[in-house]
């Protein structure tokens, strides 16, 4: 059993340290999706599409971007891109890899004291 945990722990770190590299270069990066609206308490995992050139990757999820928020008091993001929701406002949503960013707006709205409205009722 120690033997099995000390290969995954091998591995993983030999996946972190190919995902270092800088044998690729990356050419096009876009945040999924570029917009948003949403209300506040919420969780979104978002994603990115990325092409590089060079290196020999067969998980373009090796590649190591960086997730920034303009507003942390609106919305917080995560090291692998989760966001949470805090407050009503709007916050930018970037993602970077060696210099290219993609940027998501997201719009937080207060929707405390609204009922909703369910698709079978009419306005």
């Amino acid at each position: 059993m120690k033997n099995i945990l000390k290969a995954i722990v091998m591995f993983l770190s030999f996946c972190i340290l190919v995902s270092c590299s800088k044998d690729f270069k990356v050419t096009y990066l876009e945040i999924c999706p570029s917009e948003m609206t949403t209300t506040i308490n919420d969780t979104v995992q978002m994603t990115f599409s990325i092409v590089y050139e060079g290196g020999n990757f067969e998980d373009p999820n090796l590649i190591q971007v960086q997730w920034n928020t303009s507003n942390a008091d609106v919305v917080e993001v995560s090291d692998s891109g989760i966001i949470v929701t805090k407050a009503a406002g709007n916050a930018d949503i970037t993602v970077s890899c060696q210099g290219i960013n993609s940027t998501c707006n997201v719009e937080v709205i207060d929707t405390a004291g609204q009922e909703p409205i369910l698709p079978y009722q009419r306005q």
